[in-house]
């Protein structure tokens, strides 16, 4: 008994202290862990601003060009190589002045082919034609002749009834000449008929082939007319922009080779990032500044269409213009988005791109600490504070790439 003891007791000797290591090293560890990391810092390195309260003016800033009023785009009606080019980019050109011309030879060859199998229906129409006025004047002949033979067989057969009334003629001659007015009558009568059936028939074909003939006619000269698209011509009157083939380019068709400016007014047209797609919209008012004046636009037209990062507006006039425009000045454009308000801000900084608006270091007695806070709007100048700040706070702006993970900042003059 005394030994089974003695065992018992070593082995408790050995358990206890691992437990209680145990139990330190998870004192420690959960001690580390609830530790909030911490990161030294220079003064100078970071950006610090103030949260103010003020009148927050929701706008934005944006460049725009100016581009012609209206426009007229230059396509190409056959596609193929340009073999001449006649003006140049920057000209003022009048609607249908030649501009280049384009060669293609199969194209050209289908246009010869097609040409010369519509004249040949023409020819053979016109051909079907001739044919039936030539029965119309062979049966009017025949009219012609059944009519006098009828006549002449009247007049003998009046002829002789009058000399074998007389008793002068013989009964024979009378008989025949009365034998054969009727003969020479029932055949006018049969000859009549005939012509006015043939004739209802004649005259729809002749119709049928003159419409035949005025398509054909028709489709040919529109044959001829697209053998004219080779020919390059201006749509409109105005300034050529955007011109810049060469000899020997390869155009398609419909491709589009430039733009005619028509010089009726401007507009302008700027390239909006995407971050305010859904606050722009058409009515949007804005000022512009041009040598020392302002001048006052509005959004027309908004193009969703997003393209690397960026969608289109369209901005006109809605007073006075600048003098001096030309196509192609550019201008910085300031847009009222909504009314001025009174509200929590801080100074935009690089910190944004770091925390989307979710985070920030707020600095108190030379160390910054992590908060939480929401941002609303934004213009070129300041953020909007919605809430995780208060009036007089002092934040760091500045970038935070290499402090996303720390707690605390901790700020050394």
């Amino acid at each position: 008994m005394d030994t089974k003891i003695e065992k018992k007791r070593s082995k408790l000797k050995i358990i206890l202290p691992v437990i209680a290591g145990i139990a330190i090293l998870g004192l420690f560890l959960s001690y580390f862990f609830q530790q909030k990391k911490t990161f030294n810092v220079k003064e100078e390195d970071i950006q610090i601003e103030k949260v103010t309260k003020g009148k927050f003016e929701d706008m934005m800033m944006i460049t725009a060009q100016t581009q012609s009023l209206n426009s007229s785009l230059v396509n190409v009606m056959e596609g193929g190589a340009v073999k001449e080019v006649y003006t140049e980019d920057g000209k003022m050109v009048t609607k249908g002045e030649p501009l280049a011309r384009v060669y293609n030879p199969n194209t050209e060859f289908n246009f010869m082919s097609q040409e010369t199998g519509i004249m040949q229906q023409i020819s053979q129409m016109r051909n079907t034609l001739l044919e039936l006025k030539n029965q119309e004047f062979t049966q009017n002949k025949e009219i012609l002749q059944s009519q006098n033979d009828y006549n002449t067989a009247l007049q003998n057969y009046n002829l002789q009834k009058r000399l074998y009334d007389a008793e002068i003629g013989r009964k024979t001659d009378y008989d025949m000449a009365q034998q054969n007015l009727a003969y020479q009558q029932k055949r006018k009568q049969i000859v009549e008929q005939n012509i006015l059936n043939e004739k209802h028939s004649r005259d729809s074909q002749i119709a049928a082939v003159n419409t035949s003939i005025s398509q054909m006619e028709k489709s040919l000269s529109v044959l001829r007319n697209n053998k004219n698209n080779f020919l390059i011509l201006a749509p409109a009157t105005g300034r050529l922009s955007s011109f810049t083939i060469s000899l020997g380019q390869s155009l398609t068709t419909g491709q589009s080779i430039g733009k005619i400016d028509l010089m009726d007014g401007y507009k302008l047209i700027a390239k909006v990032d995407e971050y305010y797609i859904n606050k722009l919209h058409i009515g949007i008012k804005g000022i512009l500044e041009s040598n020392g004046k302002e001048y006052k636009v509005i959004v027309s037209k908004v193009l969703p269409e997003v393209i690397q990062g960026q969608f289109s507006a369209e901005l006109n006039f809605t007073d006075d213009k600048p003098n001096d425009l030309k196509i192609g000045m550019t201008f910085g454009v300031k847009l009222k988005l909504s009314a001025d308000t009174q509200n929590l801000m801080i100074p935009k900084g690089n910190f944004f791109k770091d925390t989307n608006g979710k985070w920030i270091f707020a600095v108190e007695k030379g160390k910054a600490v992590r908060k939480s806070i929401s941002l609303g709007r934004e213009n070129p100048l300041y953020y909007e504070v919605v809430s995780g700040l208060k009036e007089g706070e002092m934040v760091i702006v500045s970038d935070y790439s290499d402090y996303k993970k720390y707690e605390i900042l901790d700020i050394k003059k």
